[in-house]
């Protein structure tokens, strides 16, 4: 029997899960600003992301805020 013509959709996932991760990542990080700068042109620009020392000093105060007292479900579950 012959193989049904793959969609462009399915071909483009096909190369996702068969290439290389370097391949793949290569080309995911260009469809992905070319995503962003349609959905700029479309919405407008995106707003800036948190810098990461932003990002990271949010992070430590929230840790510093919980308690072990207060019962983190994290710590509390067992490990499988």
């Amino acid at each position: 029997m012959n193989k049904p013509t793959e969609t462009p959709e399915v071909q483009v996932l096909r190369f996702f899960e068969e290439s290389s991760i370097e391949k793949a990542e290569l080309l995911f990080n260009i469809v992905q600003n070319k995503m962003q700068t349609r959905l700029a042109e479309r919405n407008g620009p995106l707003p800036e992301k948190a810098s990461s020392e932003k990002s990271q000093r949010r992070r430590q105060r929230t840790t510093e805020n919980r308690s072990p007292e207060a019962g983190n479900p994290e710590s509390d579950t067992p490990m499988h």
